[in-house]
C-alpha cells in the first residue's frame, strides 16, 4: 500500500501525509503559508518561500510578515497574484 492508498484509508489530510503546502487566501489582504520550509526573498511586492514541493511566490503591495513560526507564515499587504511553482511533479 502506497502513501496516497494509506492516508485514504486513515483519512488523513494529504497535507499532513505528504507535507504539500496549504495556502489560504483571504481576499486581497492576506495569505498564509502552511507547511513552507523557508524564505528565499522578502520585499515589499514580493515575498518568495520554499516548500518541500516547490516554491510559492506573492507579489502585491506593502507585504510584511505578520506572524512566522517554524512551518507557518502569515504575509498582509495588497495581495495582487499568488504563484506556485511545483518542481517535483513529473509531467
Amino acid at each position: 500500500m502506497n502513501k496516497a492508498e494509506t492516508a485514504r484509508s486513515l483519512g488523513l489530510p494529504k497535507d499532513v501525509v505528504f507535507g504539500m503546502p496549504v495556502i489560504n487566501i483571504t481576499g486581497d489582504m492576506q495569505v498564509v503559508v502552511q507547511n513552507f520550509k523557508s524564505i528565499v526573498s522578502y520585499e515589499t511586492t514580493e515575498v518568495r518561500l520554499t516548500t518541500k514541493k516547490g516554491c510559492v511566490g506573492i507579489k502585491g503591495k506593502c507585504l510584511e510578515i505578520e506572524y512566522l513560526d517554524d512551518d507557518q507564515i502569515q504575509i498582509k499587504g495588497i495581495i495582487c497574484l499568488v504563484e506556485y511553482e511545483n518542481h517535483n511533479r513529473q509531467k
